[in-house]
């Protein structure tokens, strides 16, 4: 059932990317508003074909411009955050060298950054200026990497400096979002499981690739925040720290009452 699950999926992901990159890359040469949920459909069936189950908790905020800050655990949080709604990225610039790897930036839609040159910086925040002024959600990892999951690492500033770049008298909106793989084949995921999850340092994409495939089901869990405004006159790095306290109160939050779940299982455990 899992190879028939997964090959299904995967083979209707791939006509999605086959015909739908092309169409997708001239609407966004052209400017229009069609297709934007291919990429929706093509992320939704690359997570069913994973075998993961998303859980949302609280709402996307659909005020625009916006740019959305999220914890970084695996590139499995790409499908998952692009499963939500129509959203854009930014990426790191080696991901975009391979012609599938291109194909898929068509469909998806993605500012890439050299974070060798930090002089290209203001260039790639103008990207992703233009994206949110067309009404693009532009998704951001600001860690710059993935972590093991058991931390939040420091979010950068830098390209929160775009949101500035979208404003005219008005305001936009920072949307802090908190990333969480919550259990693996049924079974909750604790502190030395997590790392299974997570993708960083040298792993290999594909031996991870396989070995999440093989370990069944996963549940991941997305908190949205309450919004951040961005004015003109906002610090980029004040609404940086803002925006990672958000994550970091989130990830307590969950911790919390995870610890009081588990608190409450061992006491019924013990009365029995």
């Amino acid at each position: 059932m899992i190879v028939l699950r997964v090959a299904l999926a995967l083979s209707a992901a791939a006509l999605i990317l086959l015909f739908g990159a092309p169409f997708r890359w001239l609407a966004v040469l052209r400017g229009w508003k069609t297709g934007e949920g291919l990429p929706v459909l093509f992320h939704r069936m690359l997570c069913f074909a994973l075998g993961v189950r998303i859980r949302v908790h609280g709402k996307a905020a659909s005020t625009r411009p916006q740019l959305v800050v999220s914890n970084h655990i695996s590139w499995l949080d790409i499908p998952i955050l692009g499963s939500m709604r129509p959203t854009e990225f930014l990426a790191k610039k080696e991901v975009g060298a391979g012609p599938l790897v291109r194909a898929l930036l068509a469909l998806q839609g993605v500012a890439l950054v050299d974070r060798a040159k930090r002089l290209g910086i203001p260039a790639v925040n103008a990207q992703i200026a233009g994206r949110m002024r067309d009404g693009a959600a532009v998704i951001l990892f600001a860690e710059a990497t993935t972590s093991d999951a058991n931390r939040i690492l420091r979010f950068r500033s830098s390209h929160f400096e775009a949101v500035r770049q979208t404003l005219g008298a008005g305001e936009a909106i920072v949307q802090p979002i908190f990333i969480a793989y919550s259990r693996r084949a049924g079974l909750p995921l604790g502190r030395p499981e997590r790392p299974f999850v997570a993708w960083y340092g040298d792993m290999r994409f594909f031996d991870h690739f396989w070995r999440l495939l093989a370990a069944g089901r996963i549940d991941c869990d997305i908190y949205c925040g309450a919004p951040i405004p961005f004015f003109y006159d906002s610090d980029r790095k004040d609404v940086a720290r803002r925006t990672e306290g958000a994550v970091r109160a989130m990830a307590k939050e969950r911790a919390r009452r995870s610890n009081g779940a588990m608190s409450a299982i061992s006491a019924g455990a013990e009365t029995s």
